[in-house]
């Protein structure tokens, strides 16, 4: 009796060499920075592969060849449903925003914007911590989480994208737009992260304490509160940062990096990377301003 060969799986070696080629690409920058989270939902196409391969593809050469020729059209059907379907999502919906402060005393709010325009500006007469209007592009949403410890609320909202789209949309213009407005009666620290896009940060009304500000692409625009002690940090990406600096409040400017791309008035008074205002003192109403350049300009005015 003679004993029908069977040939190895390819399957391990081809995922093997594939999850290998898609890591190279991803170091040398040349996939959408969500594709992975894209790829996650599309996990039961490795089960078919693997079923077709224990099936018929360890029968013979042509069993594997067939396999080869099926898993590549499984992967590419679903590749392409998924960017078709990105083409064809309708607009995002305005999604209206509201937090209360369930009796905190202070807080904290992190706002993590990656694409379209931002605008951050103080509340007028109202009894929340934070309102706001978030007009979402195709696939977007608003995430929003918040919680109280120890007095201080925690606030936090996120732009998110249907992660199986994100790669198919990253092309895409977005017409995303969050306008945000935060209580100025509570001290207030301040966490925003941008990415594409342009960003207003009018903060001349709020009582804040502390700005930890991360730029991408595009323009930033900043206007500093006049009437409160104020520790900030900003970190520029590519594009161009504005910093409007109010004539009477004491403040000091350390630059930390890109000192050719940061333009300072004269008001101040330059000792190596710190520039100073006249009668600066940490102490009353200051402010104490971190400055990291990078590819673009960083103006104060």
């Amino acid at each position: 009796m003679q004993n029908s060969y069977r040939h190895p799986s390819l399957f391990w070696p081809v995922l093997l060499i594939g999850l290998g080629v898609l890591l190279l690409l991803q170091n040398l920058g040349l996939l959408p920075p969500n594709l992975w989270a894209a790829l996650v939902p599309l996990w039961p196409v490795l089960l078919i592969v693997l079923g077709l391969d224990m099936f018929i593809g360890r029968r013979s050469l042509g069993g594997v060849i067939l396999v080869l020729l099926l898993s590549a059209l499984v992967v590419a059907a679903s590749l392409t449903w998924a960017a078709l379907r990105a083409q064809q999502l309708p607009p995002g919906q305005t999604q209206g925003l509201i937090q209360s402060y369930r009796g905190a005393e202070k807080a904290s709010v992190e706002l993590n914007f990656d694409v379209g325009e931002l605008n951050i500006s103080a509340l007028t007469a109202s009894d929340y911590l934070m309102e706001g209007e978030a007009k979402n592009g195709p696939g977007e949403a608003v995430e929003q989480s918040y919680a109280v410890k120890d007095g201080e609320g925690q606030l936090t909202l996120s732009q998110q994208r249907n992660p199986l789209f994100a790669p198919f949309l990253s092309g895409r213009d977005s017409n995303a737009r969050w306008d945000i407005r935060l209580a100025s009666n509570v001290p207030l620290a301040l966490e925003v992260n941008t990415g594409i896009g342009s960003a207003s940060l009018d903060l001349s009304g709020l009582n804040l304490t502390a700005l930890d500000l991360a730029t991408g692409v595009g323009q930033t625009s900043v206007v500093f509160p006049a009437r409160s002690p104020l520790n900030a940090e900003v970190k520029a990406g590519v594009g161009d940062v504005i910093l409007t600096i109010p004539a009477d409040v004491p403040a000091r400017i350390t630059v930390t990096s890109g000192l050719t791309g940061v333009h300072i008035p004269a008001r101040f008074s330059r000792d190596g990377n710190v520039y100073t205002t006249i009668g600066f003192s940490p102490t009353g109403h200051y402010l104490d301003l971190e400055v990291s350049a990078g590819i673009g300009s960083v103006t104060v005015k």
